[in-house]
C-alpha cells in the first residue's frame, strides 16, 4: 500500500468511507511507527500515478514482479484504458495511473493479479495493435 493511499484510508468522508474498511489496514504502521522513524516505502515512484498499487519483487531464484491491481483494473475485461468503474472519485487520474502502470508492467514483464474477475486470475500485459491486451492469461479452474 503507498504511503498517500493509507493516509486517504484513515481520513475517509461519506462516499469513501465504505471502500476502506478499517480491519484492512489499521495494522499497516504509521509513517511516525516504523521502528526506525522511516516512512514506508513506496516502490512506485511519485510520478508513477499508480494509485494504492505497489508492484512485489517474489521468488529466490528467478525474481519476479507482481502487481495486485486492486480496483484499479479490477477485472481484465477493465483493461482498455478508458474502461473505469463508475464508482471511481478521480476518473482521469484513473486514466492517467493504467497508462503510467501499463507502460512499466509491459516493458518489465509484470505479472498482474485481477482482484474481482470471476474468470480470469492473473496475465502478463502485451499490444494488439493499439491498445492492451492479456498475454497467457491465468484462468480460474
Amino acid at each position: 500500500m503507498q504511503r498517500k493511499e493509507l493516509e486517504f484510508a484513515r481520513h475517509t468522508n461519506e462516499r469513501t468511507a465504505a471502500s476502506y474498511l478499517p480491519p484492512n489496514f489499521e495494522r499497516v504502521p504509521s509513517p511516525s511507527s516504523t521502528g526506525s522513524g522511516a516512512a514506508p516505502r513506496d516502490p512506485l515512484p511519485p510520478d508513477a500515478g499508480a494509485r494504492a498499487l505497489s508492484p512485489v519483487d517474489i521468488g529466490r531464484e528467478r525474481r519476479e514482479r507482481v502487481c495486485f491491481l486492486a480496483d484499479l483494473v479490477p477485472t481484465s475485461a477493465h483493461l482498455p484504458l478508458p474502461w473505469i468503474m463508475g464508482y471511481d472519485l478521480e476518473p482521469l487520474v484513473t486514466l492517467e495511473s493504467k497508462r503510467r502502470l501499463y507502460a512499466r508492467a509491459e516493458a518489465d514483464g509484470w505479472l498482474l493479479f485481477f482482484e474481482h474477475d470471476p474468470a480470469v486470475i492473473a496475465g502478463r500485459l502485451g499490444r494488439d495493435g493499439k491498445t492492451f491486451a492479456l498475454v497467457d492469461p491465468l484462468v480460474a479452474g
